[in-house]
């Protein structure tokens, strides 16, 4: 093999790699207030950031609670409507849509439809504290 034939050979091994894929990000929402109104607050201190799954059943609710500290949802599946029982304000919450919990407001979620509600849950905390207090009936 002549040196010639080995140039080409790379050059044309070379012309067939597709370039390098560069990542996108697209907005999808941005937040200043939470569902009750209130500005989201950044955690002061050590922070625990936990991520969890809830499940409401279709046709099932979440009792009256509130959050102490900031909690995030979104909603891969179902429908929830939430009741701020504090303001009154009612939020329904579809596939795909981003909640901001409202902070220290009493607050109850209902699943619509006859689909169970599945949210992705992120909570932020101080390390080792609950971030949800139900209300005594």
């Amino acid at each position: 093999m002549t040196m010639l034939s080995l140039f080409l050979g790379l050059a044309a091994a070379t012309a067939c790699v597709e370039p390098p894929v560069s990542p996108t990000s697209r907005p999808l929402a941005a937040f200043e207030a939470t569902q009750g109104g209130q500005p989201i607050l950044l955690p002061q201190g050590a922070v625990r950031v936990s991520i969890s799954e809830t499940t409401i059943p279709a046709g099932g609710m979440i009792a009256a609670h509130k959050h102490p500290y900031q909690r995030f949802a979104y909603i891969l599946a179902g429908r929830v409507k939430v009741t701020n029982l504090d303001t009154g304000a009612v939020v329904e919450l579809s596939p795909g849509d981003f909640g901001v919990e409202a902070r220290d407001q009493w607050h109850q979620g209902q699943a619509l439809g006859g689909e169970a509600v599945r949210m992705l849950v992120i909570d932020q905390t101080p390390p080792g504290q609950a971030n949800m207090v139900r209300r005594d009936p």
